[in-house]
């Protein structure tokens, strides 16, 4: 990732763009919601509480904390609840308080936290909070001794909290649990409040395991201009802690150069840690003695990469800037619950560039746009930075959070502009690789009914599809991570992905996506109206996967809907056609679970020869009544045998392998679900 990150802060430098250096020690508060809220706790002159309440979102987003050691910070830090109840019938109870089912028996809730083993603060953490009430604060004040006047509230604050004794763990716990049981006699924020005094702890789990955290943030009630909980503090704080790392800096003439031909001078000590959506903390390297492996190389910790104070200042400020919350979708953006996307032009441009969306790492209200809008407006903005885009690389890398302590770069690769340019067109070429295939689905508008057509996946969806694993019912209970999610990006931008990755997806779409394509094609072909919500949204992009894998291996729709795998999906899906019209007729509109030509379709897929087999003893009574049906439907029926008679005919001379392989499958597949525009209602997009 340092490598990564420095080429980064060139091309940052070149464009004239200086990320806001944060001093290393000052870090980002825990992310904050409205179920795990931080908490501000105003002090009083006298060192007694005068509030508590939870901070907004947006306020908690710009507050930092300085954090010297490890746990160890101040104005901001984590705090166990007062107590600790963990029995079944307790903890039920006070969630109906929490949830206002109830209101809380303030009596039965103190004797419960006057038992013997309530108190949920022990002797480790009252010394984590010796040194965040006393050594931290103390610090601060002495780096920060010549704040402006109007940041006096940051002053006042230390002198105030400093006040308490050497107890001062006692003391505050003391404090918060008079204020917290004065709240519960009142009725306006008292119940969200519930939360610091009481910890609901699991029976199963050991006491000093279990003890439960929350963020709070220290302010003042009587602040002038500037409270402590502001940006601007905040970056006043910022800006003494740096002077006062650069007055103690001892300049030693260091002849070396690190591993980027900078200085090596500040080489020593673990590099910083940046704070990134979804991952979390993430240190920018991490090597430790502990770990006996780095001894194979006889060097340890800085010695193993030598990286020294400058080249960490970029790095860090790299980062920061590639994150920002307002790059989401432009520098970075979500693939899951553990990964993210960055990616970016070696030339910055002065536009703004959607790149990572283009991708598939969109913002999360972004979900209605389509890959073709993207490509497009990313094309447009790369043409204007270069007279040829050949001459412009683009970056992209991923990190995945592997365990609490460990993230790793699992994908980099760079490109070139024109590449992506190329590659776009292909995509959409392979996944219009298909037939017409309509689905009647639920609108927007309650009851509304639309012809809703396949879309273009973005590249990151091809991993969240293929890993879908459906059963025939149409549900998708499970997710197989058989296929990396970075697997799509390569696919678009590696011109020999062909060889290399086509045969792979292509059988796991098969293993996977096969009951997602029969229930498909036994919904459409008894008029059902499908849901395209959650997971069901798959199947408006399964289809356009099978067309551009096939694409991919030169298998295009112009010739493998002339070949006999296709053509005996078409004969199976006519066949439920003709089986869903004759239900409706004869058998009053009741169809069965599963038609006639579904039925068949694994048969099909194994056999060609022996599913057409079954399905001629099968179907002659269906066709019997077709040619003598005289009801409403009788053109439909019409039409029904004149389709099988087509694909009989070109079927009359297809060679049929014994077994499929699974490119024949997929072509079966699309087939199957391929639709009729001749008898189909004027489609209407979504």
């Amino acid at each position: 990732m340092l490598n990564e990150l420095y080429h980064l802060s060139i091309a940052l430098e070149r464009a004239g763009i200086t990320p806001f250096n944060w001093h290393d020690d000052l870090t980002e508060l825990p992310n904050a919601n409205d179920n795990k809220p931080c908490y501000r706790i105003s002090i009083n002159s006298d060192a007694s509480i005068s509030d508590i309440a939870p901070m907004q979102k947006e306020l908690v987003a710009c507050l930092r904390k300085w954090e010297p050691s490890n746990g160890n910070s101040f104005p901001g830090f984590n705090i166990q609840p007062l107590y600790r109840l963990a029995d079944e019938d307790k903890r039920k109870r006070l969630k109906k308080w929490k949830d206002g089912k109830e209101p809380v028996d303030r009596t039965l809730l103190k004797q419960w936290c006057a038992e013997g083993k309530a108190k949920n603060w022990d002797a480790k953490f009252d010394k984590k909070m010796d040194k965040c009430l006393g050594t931290i604060p103390r610090e601060l004040q002495e780096k920060c001794a010549d704040i402006p006047n109007d940041f006096s509230a940051l002053k006042n604050i230390i002198e105030r909290i400093t006040k308490l004794g050497d107890s001062r763990s006692a003391e505050f716990f003391q404090s918060l649990d008079s204020y917290l049981w004065r709240s519960l006699e009142k009725d306006d924020h008292s119940l969200t409040l519930l939360t610091i005094l009481v910890h609901e702890g699991a029976s199963s789990r050991r006491p000093e395991d279990d003890r439960g955290s929350l963020s709070v943030f220290l302010d003042v009630p009587d602040w002038k201009e500037y409270p402590v909980a502001s940006k601007e503090t905040i970056k006043v704080i910022n800006a003494q802690l740096l002077k006062s790392a650069s007055a103690d800096k001892v300049r030693v003439v260091d002849k070396h150069e690190d591993a980027f031909g900078l200085s090596s001078s500040g080489m020593s000590g673990k590099l910083p840690g940046v704070k990134l959506p979804v991952l979390g903390h993430v240190s920018l390297r991490a090597m430790t003695s502990e770990s006996l492996c780095q001894y194979r190389y006889g060097t340890i910790d800085e010695r193993s990469f030598r990286i020294g104070a400058d080249s960490r200042k970029r790095v860090k400020g790299a980062l920061e800037w590639l994150r920002d919350k307002e790059r989401e979708g432009e520098t970075w953006g979500r693939v899951d619950g553990k990964e993210l996307l960055f990616a970016y032009p070696a030339v910055i441009p002065t536009a703004t560039l959607t790149l990572a969306a283009c991708f598939g790492a969109r913002k999360t209200d972004d979900t209605e746009a389509r890959f073709e809008n993207y490509a497009k407006d990313v094309v447009n903005c790369l043409k204007g930075m270069a007279p040829s885009l050949k001459d412009i690389e683009l970056r992209v890398f991923s990190l995945r959070k592997m365990d609490k302590a460990r993230t790793k770069v699992i994908f980099h690769r760079n490109y070139s502009a024109q590449r992506l340019a190329d590659a776009a067109n292909e995509w959409q070429q392979g996944c219009s690789n298909i037939p017409t295939i309509r689905m009647k689905a639920w609108g927007m508008e309650k009851g509304a009914v639309i012809f809703a057509e396949t879309k273009t996946p973005f590249p990151l969806q091809i991993a969240d599809c293929l890993n879908r694993l459906w059963k025939l019912d149409g549900t998708s209970p499970s997710e197989v991570k058989s296929i990396p999610n970075t697997v799509g990006i390569e696919l678009l931008l590696d011109e020999f992905a062909a060889q290399r990755q086509v045969p792979h997806l292509l059988t796991v779409a098969l293993q996977n996506g096969k009951g997602l394509f029969l229930s498909l094609g036994n919904s459409l072909h008894s008029d059902a109206v499908i849901k395209l919500d959650g997971f069901n949204k798959h199947k408006q992009l399964m289809p356009a996967i099978l067309g551009l894998l096939l694409w991919t291996v030169g298998i295009g729709k112009e010739n493998y809907m002339n070949n006999s795998p296709y053509l005996v999906g078409r004969m199976l899906k006519v066949a439920d056609e003709l089986h869903a019209v004759y239900c409706k007729e004869v058998r009053k509109n009741n169809l069965p679970p599963q038609l006639l030509g579904n039925a068949l379709m694994v048969a099909a897929l194994d056999s060609p020869v022996q599913a057409l087999a079954q399905l001629a003893l099968r179907i002659t009574p269906y066709l019997g009544w077709a040619r003598t049906n005289a009801t409403e439907s009788a053109g439909l029926s019409r039409y029904v045998l004149k389709e099988f008679g087509l694909i009989e005919i070109k079927l009359r001379d297809a060679v049929f392998p014994d077994r499929l392989n699974d490119s024949a499958r997929a072509q079966l597949l699309l087939g199957y679900i391929s639709g009729n525009t001749q008898i189909d209602e004027p489609a209407k997009n979504s």
